[in-house]
């Protein structure tokens, strides 16, 4: 399994975070699943590619289970460098296609704070 680079994801293996909102309670086991309270919304599919390159800012986890009448679910959660693991947001943008945004120090990397530096530029 691809834990990053410098298998910096590593630490993420085996563990869950929650986030409650008013409506859901959603839940992310990095490299295992994604729930939105007892419903899977997504089952670990990998890094999302960019032609040949991987990007490590970028999680997917796809074939969840079904919407009345419409796809499978799935999820992107994007990486952000933060001091602790959490979901700081979670949304569905579109039907059964679901988004977190998750901070964790592992996505802390120098080449990942170069690239934040220049975002906010």
């Amino acid at each position: 399994m691809d834990f990053g680079p410098n298998q910096e994801f590593y630490v993420l293996k085996g563990e869950c975070f929650e986030k409650l909102d008013e409506k859901y309670r959603y839940k992310l086991c990095p490299f295992d699943r994604s729930d939105q309270d007892s419903t899977n919304i997504g089952r670990w599919d990998g890094w999302e590619k960019e032609g040949e390159n991987i990007n490590y800012r970028v999680m997917w986890y796809r074939n969840g289970n079904s919407c009345w009448q419409g796809p499978t679910r799935s999820t992107k959660v994007e990486l952000i460098c933060g001091a602790e693991n959490r979901i700081i947001s979670a949304s569905e943008p579109a039907k059964c296609e679901y988004a977190y945004i998750f901070s964790t120090p592992a996505a802390c990397t120098e080449v990942q704070q170069e690239n934040d530096i220049h975002d906010e530029l």
